[in-house]
């Protein structure tokens, strides 16, 4: 499920897509976390907002299947980041170069096979 992105801002400043995307989070039997830390998103998606919100919602589900993806990786991560601040294991996709997209759809089938109650086949 891809769904519409959530900004570092109190609760209570949320939109109602914001909150759309939080109420599915919870029902999902897994999560993929894409971040754009290119810092080519405009102010309220800069890089390390995005990584403050990525932690917001991984420590609430802390025993959630989850992979974290970094796109765009084909441009150099922002000005004042660096790799040790992109989460360990976080897989780097450039659909411009090509670059993991056939990993990530590998990692998301897995993710999906997983599903307890899911019946062996594609994805419907």
């Amino acid at each position: 499920m891809d769904t519409p992105g959530v900004l570092h801002r109190p609760e209570d400043e949320r939109n109602a897509m914001e909150g759309l995307t939080l109420a599915a989070v919870q029902l999902l039997p897994s999560a993929v976390f894409v971040m754009d830390l290119s810092g080519t998103c405009g102010e309220q998606s800069a890089p390390r907002l995005q990584l403050m919100v990525r932690e917001q919602i991984r420590a609430a589900f802390p025993r959630r299947p989850w992979l974290d993806v970094r796109s765009k990786a084909d441009l150099p991560l922002a000005e004042g980041l660096a790799a040790e601040d992109v989460p360990p294991g976080t897989l780097d996709v450039s659909v411009h170069e090509g670059r993991n997209v056939a990993e990530l759809a590998a990692h998301m089938a897995q993710m999906v096979s997983r599903v307890p109650g899911r019946k062996p086949g594609p994805p419907s």
